[in-house]
């Protein structure tokens, strides 16, 4: 069954200061992925995701869109 789900910020317009992300990584080379809960702005979460892409070269981190389950149809 497929799941409705609302985003927390607008994935097609990335203003600096707009809320609703967070920090996804994921293994360049194995299967592990997983994300960060601290909500931020997108530039908050684009700074530290290059901070910690240059700490561990070993994984690949991004902004990542805040999702929410959406039950209302």
């Amino acid at each position: 069954m497929a799941g409705h789900f609302k985003a927390r910020a607008d994935s097609l317009v990335k203003r600096s200061s707009d809320t609703g992300y967070r920090i996804a990584w994921k293994e360049k080379y194995g299967f592990q992925k997983s994300h960060f809960d601290e909500e931020m702005t997108y530039g908050e979460a684009t700074k530290k995701a290059m901070e910690l892409q240059a700490k561990e070269p070993a994984k690949v981190f991004w902004a990542e869109v805040i999702m929410d389950p959406n039950f209302e149809h």
